[in-house]
C-alpha cells in the first residue's frame, strides 16, 4: 500500500494511512468531487454476499471497455464488510452519508446512476442489465456531446 497523497482530481482525500500497522488506507467521499468529470453507479448492499450485489460487480467487470468509455465510477456501499471507491476503502462517516443522501437502509439492496450533473437519473432494487444503463446513458444530452465530439 502507497503512503503516497490521492492526488486532489480523484475526488477522494485521504484520512487515515498507516503502512506500518497493515490499517487499511480509508478516503472520504463526496460525490460533488465527481461532478462533470464522471458519472457515479452506486451500488449499496447490506454486504458482499448478497447475491445480487454479486451479480452487478460481475455485470461490471465483464464490461470494463463500456464502463469505461462511459466514465462510469463504481462505488460500493456495504452495510458489513469494506465499502470502496477506486480501490479505496471509504470511511464510515462517508458510508452514513451517502446511505442518508439517498435513503437506502443498510440491510436493502440499491443501484443508483448519478449523472455528470450531479443528480441521480436511475435507481434500481434489483441489479441492473449494463445493456439498459448503457442505453439510459446514451440518450442523455451530455453524453450524446461525447459521442459526437469523439467522431
Amino acid at each position: 500500500m502507497s503512503d503516497s497523497p490521492v492526488p486532489a482530481w480523484s475526488g477522494l482525500s485521504t484520512t487515515s494511512v498507516d503502512s506500518t500497522s497493515g490499517r487499511l488506507q480509508m478516503v472520504e467521499f463526496k460525490l460533488s468531487d465527481y461532478q462533470w468529470q464522471h458519472r457515479t453507479v452506486l451500488i449499496f448492499a447490506p454486504s458482499k454476499r448478497i447475491p445480487a450485489y454479486q451479480q452487478q460487480v460481475q455485470m461490471w467487470q465483464a464490461d470494463r471497455a463500456n464502463v469505461n468509455e462511459r466514465d462510469l465510477k463504481l462505488v460500493e456501499v456495504l452495510g458489513t464488510g469494506e465499502s470502496r471507491v477506486d480501490g479505496k476503502f471509504l470511511s464510515a462517516a462517508s458510508v452514513e452519508r451517502l446511505r442518508q443522501q439517498f435513503g437506502v437502509p443498510v440491510e436493502e439492496f440499491a443501484v443508483i446512476l448519478i449523472g455528470k450533473d450531479g443528480t441521480e437519473k436511475q435507481r434500481s432494487q434489483t441489479p441492473v442489465d449494463l445493456a439498459v444503463l448503457f442505453r439510459t446513458i446514451d440518450v442523455m444530452p451530455m453524453r450524446q456531446q461525447e459521442m459526437r465530439s469523439r467522431q
